[in-house]
């Protein structure tokens, strides 16, 4: 149903279980697809191969999210290897449960580095392209904690709420260039970045969930490729919950 041929999607985090499902599905879409990684080369050297044996178009690209001068080198081997970026999936994060007075400094400013300011400056580098070319879909993978309120992952609450105000703004700013900029936000999903959650916390997850069972890599990315497509062009500022029923919002 959705066709995403002629169009090229950069993946933050590809090399991750989530962001490598999203790559794949937006290359089984009919995109060229380039896959970035911080320091996991190999998944995301495999990601590409099996998306290049769909006959389409893949390339690997390495940098820090975290500095924005890299950002920008990364958007332009992009460009280069495949042509202008039409769809970005902001999708690169970690994942840190403590409580608040037991963080540092340095581990605050980590997780915001991370997970907000990365977005940020990806959003900026392939923003302004988008515009020049008027038409794009930015596309920021956030969390369900932003909106849950359960204790231990204030900082990280924090970095995912940042990302929907973030991602609305640019729906604003960039609409008139036929510039969509959307939240996905996935629930409890069998990944294992979702294993490094403790024990209590994932018990506290399930006993919410209305469908009883965590979610899928494949769930979430199938949402991707809906809010990437042309069927979604009404589609902004918004935040897509995928969370069966964790939180109904």
């Amino acid at each position: 149903m959705f066709d995403l041929s002629g169009k090229n999607a950069l993946v933050t985090g590809a090399s991750g279980a989530i962001g490598s499902a999203i790559a794949f599905a937006l290359a089984e879409a009919g995109a060229d697809i380039a896959c970035h990684f911080n320091s996991n080369r190999d998944s995301a050297e495999k990601l590409a191969d099996s998306i290049r044996k769909l006959g389409r178009k893949a390339c690997v690209v390495q940098a820090n999210l975290t500095k924005s001068g890299e950002c920008d080198t990364l958007v332009d081997n992009v460009v280069d290897e495949l042509g202008e970026i039409h769809i970005l999936v902001n999708n690169a994060g970690v994942n840190r449960e403590s409580l608040l007075f037991r963080e540092s400094p340095d581990e605050i400013t980590g997780v915001l580095e991370a997970n907000l300011a990365s977005m940020i400056y990806m959003s900026k580098a392939v923003g302004r392209r988008m515009a020049k070319e008027r038409w794009g879909r930015l596309i920021h993978i956030g969390s369900v904690i932003a909106h849950s309120g359960f204790s231990g992952v204030s900082v990280y609450a924090a970095s995912k709420a940042g990302i929907e105000g973030m991602s609305r703004a640019l729906a604003r700013e960039l609409g008139h260039r036929n510039v969509t900029s959307n939240v996905l936000a996935p629930g409890f999903i069998d990944v294992g970045m979702t294993e490094s959650m403790s024990e209590g916390l994932q018990t506290r997850l399930m006993q919410y969930i209305a469908l009883g069972r965590k979610g899928t890599a494949r769930e979430i990315a199938a949402a991707a490729v809906y809010l990437a497509s042309e069927e979604a062009g009404y589609v902004t500022g918004a935040v897509l919950h995928v969370n069966g029923g964790l939180q109904m919002l």
